[in-house]
């Protein structure tokens, strides 16, 4: 075997050998100087390097004759440029022989690292040595590409990875896939590739692309560990944000697309007139919004409630299902009847003042579903009310005539596929009752003057936020 092929062996073997705290000095002794190259394996598993100022001879004499190589200053500036623990890997190479001050620089680091590696040969070029080294070792980790999945009911997106390149995987290796973009920031497009360990991915690069949304055929290629490069994609550079800014980029939703969706208004019709009637106006600029997006893909139930009577002499209304499952404009019609009703009879204070019949409609509304899901759905409430409990509580509310469990409604209605829960309360946050806030997880406003309709359905998934950027690519739910 020849230097130069022993030589590679052992630089093959010590990056192979890189890990932890474990660390490969290459020192170079030529005619000009010392050269040292640093190497250690970063947290994604890919070996890094860096190479430092040429120590030149010149400049190690400190002062004295730059020929007399032998002086006490010019061996400790030599020694001090080699700094390596004793776990590490130190490999020297005299690239210079026959040069009088490259033999002794060789001699004082052979007795300063007695267990090192030690090569003499002409001309050799240790850098690129190195660089080809490190580029035909195999991958340690898999590789995989950042990605998005959007859930096809709720437009939830999640964080996964498409694979790219297996363990063993070698410079040369190629995959071809597609993905969608989505329109991004001013950075662009993020293809992030990942190596993961113990369960944990560690960023190994970020390249970003401006690309018009779309679908896009690419081919990742691997030239060298570390190093992924993919083509099918103008415009490609590196980017500069950190994982962590990635992944705080991404919205919680994608904006609806053509799918259909339902939206369940559910409405308390008790309390004072105008109160009411601003409940029903906000609900009417929901669904003109929503309709102006969905057109014909969207449907609308209309739920009217009041307040359980606990006195004979005081008759108590029913649930009122203005509407279910119809249409945009007949619903925009049975909101107008309802309307009517409450301009008729004015304010409404019969009853229970300190409840409504929340429970009640909830159960309606769960009663109604159908079996299976036909696309999204948002059970929006829109009142002030809390409901009642199924039976005697320490709130002192009283309990539903019909013992109906509002929780258990509202278990019920969670286990349906793609169902959000919205809501609008009369009352801000710190004064509304704590039901409201499970009632509109999904999406909670205030009834005020403030309220933005269009923030609210872009919380629920139903409607296109204002300015939506997807930083990842996306791939389609199997």
């Amino acid at each position: 075997m020849t230097e130069s092929s022993l030589l590679r062996k052992t630089f093959t073997e010590a990056v192979a050998e890189l890990g932890g705290a474990r660390r490969l000095s290459v020192v170079e002794i030529a005619a000009e100087g010392v050269t040292v190259f640093d190497l250690h394996r970063d947290e994604a598993g890919t070996p890094r390097g860096r190479g430092r100022p040429v120590t030149r001879w010149a400049e190690s004499a400190d002062g004295t004759d730059p020929d007399d190589a032998g002086t006490s200053p010019a061996r400790e500036t030599v020694l001090d440029a080699v700094r390596a623990s004793a776990d590490d890997t130190v490999v020297l190479v005299g690239s210079s022989p026959g040069n009088r001050r490259a033999e002794e620089a060789m001699e004082w680091l052979r007795a300063a690292h007695p267990r090192a590696f030690a090569f003499t040969r002409a001309g050799m070029r240790v850098r690129n040595l190195l660089c080809e080294v490190v580029a035909d070792e195999p991958l340690c980790r898999s590789y995989e590409l950042v990605v998005l999945r959007r859930h096809p009911v709720t437009s939830r997106l999640e964080l996964t990875c498409t694979p790219l390149f297996a363990i063993e995987a070698r410079r040369g290796a190629s995959f071809t896939f597609t993905v969608r973009c989505e329109p991004s920031d001013e950075r662009g497009t993020a293809f992030a590739v990942v190596a993961w360990q113990d369960r944990r991915p560690e960023l190994v690069s970020v390249h970003t692309a401006k690309v018009s949304p779309g679908r896009y055929e690419i081919t990742a290629e691997l030239e060298r560990p570390g190093l992924v490069r993919f083509s099918g994609l103008p415009g490609l550079v590196r980017g500069d944000l950190s994982w962590a800014e990635l992944v705080a980029s991404v919205p919680h939703r994608l904006d609806p697309s053509a799918g259909p969706a339902h939206l369940i208004c559910a409405v308390e019709t008790s309390g004072a007139a105008a109160r009411v009637h601003e409940r029903l106006r906000r609900i009417g600029q929901m669904i003109t919004a929503m309709s102006g997006e969905l057109d014909d893909r969207l449907r609308v139930s209309l739920v009217a409630y009041g307040a359980h009577s606990f006195q004979r002499k005081v008759p108590e209304e029913p649930i009122d299902v203005a509407g279910w499952q119809v249409s945009a404009e007949r619903a925009q019609h049975s909101l107008e009847r309802i309307e009517e009703r409450v301009r008729e009879r004015g304010a409404v204070y019969q009853g229970y003042t300190g409840a409504a019949m929340v429970e009640d409609m909830l159960a309606e509304v769960a009663r109604r579903l159908p079996p299976a899901s036909q696309g999204r759905t948002a059970l929006l409430t829109v009142g002030d009310r809390p409901p009642h409990p199924p039976r005697a509580h320490a709130s002192e509310i009283l309990p539903c005539p019909r013992r109906v469990d509002w929780e258990q409604q509202v278990r019920r209605l969670e286990e349906y596929p793609g169902l959000v829960f919205g809501a609008i309360c009369d009352q801000p946050a710190g004064r509304a009752d704590p039901v409201w806030s499970r009632l509109g997880r999904g999406g909670l406003a205030r009834l005020d003057d403030a309220m933005d309709v269009r923030e609210l359905g872009a919380d629920l998934g139903l409607m296109a936020s204002r300015a939506q950027r997807i930083p990842f690519p996306l791939v389609d739910v199997p």
